[in-house]
């Protein structure tokens, strides 16, 4: 399954001049744990809903007048779209990430990759599979 099927695409990004307020806001309007944060479409950090508790409320900081850089992770870990999906889990496990930038060799955010995203992709395949096994069933005849 390639990763960019079911990860966040396009990522929901912000600038690195952005406000904490303006990748909130995209994180809502998106319904997204995180934004990508960007300069000219390469990614520069992350931001998520982790950073606003630690960084921004915890220290009592104006959500108007702080850059989302100031509070970004930006030692951030990101991956290609050609990575198998198994292993970008493992990443996202050892690492404790609960989203994963996807870019390409330019550095440039193709999507973002969440352990919501995966999960939902496992339920929906184990859903398949119990369809496929409870129609088998089904359609056997009496006798067998």
């Amino acid at each position: 399954m390639s990763l960019m099927r079911i990860a966040h695409v396009p990522a929901v990004s912000v600038d690195v001049s952005a406000s904490v307020f303006d990748a909130v806001r995209a994180m809502v309007d998106s319904s997204v744990g995180a934004v990508a944060v960007t300069d000219n479409g390469r990614l520069k950090g992350i931001f998520s809903e982790r950073d606003v508790i630690k960084k921004v409320i915890y220290f009592d900081l104006p959500p108007h007048d702080t850059r989302v850089a100031e509070v970004m992770t930006a030692e951030v870990e990101s991956i290609s779209p050609e990575i198998d999906l198994d292993e970008a889990l493992k990443i996202m496990i050892a690492r404790h990430f609960r989203h994963l930038p996807i870019v390409d060799e330019a550095g440039r955010v193709l999507g973002v990759l969440s352990i919501r995203n995966i999960l939902q992709n496992r339920v929906e395949e184990l859903e398949d599979s119990i369809n496929s096994i409870t129609a088998y069933y089904s359609a056997d005849g009496a006798g067998g």
